[in-house]
């Protein structure tokens, strides 16, 4: 039985009609249809109809004639409507404990939230934790924060052969109650938001986009 006929007999079942929103692929923007899909399943959408935009859809009216006429103006076609998306949809919750490190995955409905939690006793990073919803969020703070590392850590980091392009420049370095580089952080929450960055960088290697919840704790890329 298709997903289709399984939704209208659940809603049968209900005594419930169908809501069925339409959207055009592409409109306003290649990535924001996977936004506008999301947040449509969020508001009660059972199912939707997505449009692929051609160049005469006048019989359609005017307002569908101009979402087609501004996907076609950022290249959507039917290849493109027709890629599919491979997702990965998380059906139960899992944790997993290392000593203080703790990681659990559960299910979400249309996102991937990630909610970290940094404890540190450096008085300069200390506790620190954010949450975002990557596929709706602004992650720009994400995007611009820098690994960090205590300042007394860095002979070892580089006997172990690690971090041998970083420097001031692309990497927070903190001793002691000091932030040795001179233009200080870039946000208020660089240390966890940095944490976040590397968690959706590990989540992104399986190549598949990821509806869960993620929570954890003190973890790194052993965990993430």
């Amino acid at each position: 039985m298709s997903k289709i006929k399984i939704t209208f007999e659940k809603l049968k079942e209900l005594n419930k009609s169908a809501l069925i929103p339409f959207i055009t692929a592409g409109d306003p923007s290649p990535d924001d249809t996977v936004a506008l899909m999301n947040t449509l399943v969020e508001n009660g959408a059972d199912m939707i109809e997505l449009g692929i935009p051609f160049s005469d859809p006048m019989a359609d009216g005017p307002v569908i004639q101009r979402a087609s006429e501004r996907a076609l103006k950022n290249k959507v076609g039917i290849k493109d409507s027709e890629t599919s998306i491979k997702v990965i949809k998380i059906e139960k919750k899992i944790n997993y404990v290392d000593g203080k490190k703790t990681i659990s995955i559960e299910p979400s409905k249309v996102s991937l939230d990630i909610d970290f939690e940094l404890k540190y006793e450096n008085p300069i990073i200390g506790n620190q934790r954010n949450k975002f919803k990557v596929f709706e969020d602004d992650l720009t703070d994400v995007y611009n924060s820098r690994t960090f590392c205590l300042f007394e850590d860095i002979e070892l980091i580089k006997k172990n052969g690690l971090a041998k392009g970083g420097s001031l420049k692309n990497a927070i370095v903190v001793k002691d109650n000091e932030i040795l580089n001179p233009e200080g952080l870039r946000n208020d929450k660089e240390f966890v938001n940095h944490k976040i960055l590397d968690c959706i960088g590990d989540l992104y290697t399986s190549g598949y986009r990821i509806v869960g919840g993620v929570k954890c704790s003190q973890g790194g890329h052993y965990l993430t």
